[in-house]
């Protein structure tokens, strides 16, 4: 130790390498025993922080920047978290100084997570005076503390249309120098204790299905410690590129396939500041199996080794680690890592067509779409698909697809549900929300009335002709209407032979129970001279006067405006045509001229029914997406009803 001590006679060269090596362990050995290396460790301890597992790759981790361990090469990295993370490394350097690492992730939001570490390294010193005597006892140390942040590039609003995973990732960082003692030479070397603050940004970009490309920028913007003595250091900056390529891996994401073993190749080159030289790190990566792991690499020019082991979600690393050739300076770094259970197998449906909350009016539809397997950790392959259509098996392709025209057997909500399993045992499953609407040939697109005729045929309150056609403005009859009215009340109709309530309406008739129950329940009147007149055809003021006792609407005594310009005040159905008006079921009119005395037309019946409260509630309901959706196990084709209305 004589020439050590030769070194630090002056008191200004002694602690202007103290602050340089920032360690007090360093202050008293020979820069002779001890090489380059104690700089850049004493100016950045994030140059061992890196874990056991990166260390044992010759610390080349930018373009991997896995689990918890990403927040101390590339933070980006720790947006690939799928669940709390937790690692741990320890080492005692050259027997000496204790270096401890810690780190945790936590996914949050959409393939985000945040991160907080701290990397610490301190040390007990014997201290001795320049005579050789004792000075009693100091201590030196380093600390770090992390927070970072990472997510995908296209989680940004910016970046939304973007089709590649890139990663992004900062992390922010506290620096703390703390040390107590002193000798004849250095008063206190507490003196050179101080803090500052770094700030990191990362970035990893998949640019082939093999080989993923990483950038990291570390301590930049000019960041500085500044210590007790108002002295500024620089925390040396340093810009590192990084590449991971998989030599043998899963199948589509690998140069060559394989169910379980893995080997990674990895690269990278730090362009460091501050006058520090490049380095250049490469290493290698080898997994047998899924839970053993061979490492090898070159941290510059200084060869590592490591292993690593991983156990019910427990990984356990260790590096060996050189230092310039020098025997003492070899050290064992330990690490234990939580990366919870490994991600098991799974698949995922993806629908292609239809669109959910699809409209449609055919009697089927095309499914079509594909089944994604995601690899598990263990690597095991799925095994053959089966893919199933509300219970029906179809056909899957090679690239597991599916496509096949589904019967839609009648109309309303339907569920399309679509599952995938493996012989394996996964199993996933999509849905398709659809609404068939009924179709009639003579309702054209366009057609004024056709959204509630369609609506309200849906509904089951109106049907239309064997023909399939509904005939919009043929008028109507007043046993038509009778016949409309009881349906759409839903009313049960008596199951026996009809009663004979009016005197020109025989029980034979075809809608005889249908104009007892109506006027049993109010829904419609005869005329004085006890008459129903079932074929007349209705004109618009009858109809509307019924449509306004249908849905028990509000009826004044007495109007004293004319509803319309040829609607006089003492119009036997001005109180009703007032009070449909006001309900919004004449907003059909036009001009302001109802023309009461005409045929009341089949689509406009429609239009008044489907603004009652009845038909309302019912066609909301048809439109709630959130219930009423379920799936048809046993096909069938549908079938037309014969009917008058």
């Amino acid at each position: 130790m004589r020439k050590a001590n030769d070194i630090y006679i002056g008191g200004s060269v002694i602690m202007k390498k103290l602050i340089i090596l920032l360690t007090a362990y360093c202050l008293l050995l020979s820069t002779y025993t001890l090489p380059a290396l104690a700089q850049s460790i004493t100016a950045d301890p994030m140059t061992i922080g890196v874990g056991a597992r990166a260390l044992g790759m010759g610390r080349s981790y930018v373009g991997v920047a896995e689990d918890s361990d990403a927040l101390f090469s590339n933070p980006a990295g720790i947006a690939r978290a799928t669940g709390p993370r937790v690692s741990t490394m320890y080492s005692s350097l050259m027997d000496d100084i204790g270096y401890t690492v810690i780190g945790g992730v936590y996914p949050y939001g959409n393939r985000s997570a945040l991160g907080a570490g701290i990397i610490n390294g301190s040390s007990d010193l014997a201290l001795t005076n320049s005579d050789g005597s004792s000075a009693g006892t100091g201590r030196w140390g380093n600390t770090v503390l992390f927070l970072s942040a990472g997510t995908y590039l296209n989680n940004l609003p910016a970046f939304s249309n973007l089709d590649k995973d890139i990663l992004i990732g900062g992390s922010f960082k506290y620096y703390s120098r703390m040390g107590s003692g002193g000798n004849d030479v250095i008063a206190n070397v507490s003196d050179a204790s101080g803090t500052g603050y770094g700030f990191d940004v990362g970035l990893l970009y998949p640019a082939t299905e093999y080989l993923t490309l990483g950038l990291a920028g570390q301590n930049l913007l000019a960041s500085k410690l500044t210590a007790s003595t108002s002295s500024n250091d620089d925390i040396p900056s340093s810009l590192k590129v990084g590449a991971k390529v998989t030599v043998i891996g899963k199948e589509g994401e690998a140069i060559s396939s394989h169910g379980t073993r893995r080997l990674y190749l990895n690269a990278d080159y730090d362009l460091n500041g501050n006058n520090l030289p490049n380095t250049t790190h490469i290493g290698l990566e080898f997994w047998p199996t899924g839970n053993f792991a061979v490492r090898g690499g070159l941290d510059g020019s200084n060869p590592t080794l490591g292993v690593g082991l991983r156990v019910s979600g427990l990984e356990f690393n260790y590096a060996y680690h050189t230092y310039d050739g020098i025997g003492q300076n070899a050290t064992s770094f330990f690490s234990i890592s939580y990366l919870g259970e490994g991600q098991r197998r799974m698949l995922r449906v993806k629908v292609d067509t239809p669109n959910d909350k699809a409209i449609i009016y055919e009697d089927h539809v095309k499914v079509s779409g594909k089944v994604e397997v995601v690899p598990g950790d263990d690597g095991a392959p799925a095994g053959p698909l089966t893919v199933k259509i509300n219970g029906v098996n179809i056909p899957v392709e090679k690239d597991n697809s599916f496509s096949a025209e589904i019967p839609v057997d009648a109309v309303g909500k339907k569920l399309v549900l679509v599952e995938a399993s493996s012989t394996a045992g996964d199993y996933a499953s999509e849905e398709r929300r659809l609404i068939r609407l009924v179709n009639f040939a003579d309702v054209p697109e366009g057609y004024w009335a056709k959204q509630p005729i369609e609506n309200t045929g849906t509904v089951g309150l109106v049907e239309g002709y064997p023909d399939g056609t509904f005939q919009p403005e043929r008028a109507l009859t007043r046993a038509e209407l009778a016949t409309l009215l009881v349906r759409a009340k839903g009313l049960k109709l008596p199951d026996r032979q009809a009663q004979k309530i009016f005197k020109d309406v025989k029980p034979d008739f075809w809608a005889a129970k249908y104009i007892e129950v109506a006027y049993r329940e109010g829904l419609i009147k005869g005329y004085p001279d006890k008459t129903f007149r079932p074929n007349n055809k209705i004109n618009k003021a009858e109809g509307i006067a019924i449509m306004v006792r249908f849905d028990n609407l509000r009826v004044a005594s007495e109007v004293f405006e004319k509803p319309y310009w040829d609607v006089q005040t003492n119009h036997w159905a001005a109180r009703y045509i007032q009070a449909a008006k006001e309900a919004g079921m004449l907003k059909y009119v036009e001009r302001n001229y109802l023309r009461p005395k005409d045929k009341l037309a089949r689509a406009e019946a429609v239009e008044m029914l489907s603004k009652t409260a009845l038909a309302g509630g019912r066609i909301k309901d048809l439109y709630t997406w959130e219930k009423g959706f379920k799936p048809e196990v046993t096909p069938a084709r549908p079938t037309i009803r014969a009917s008058i209305f």
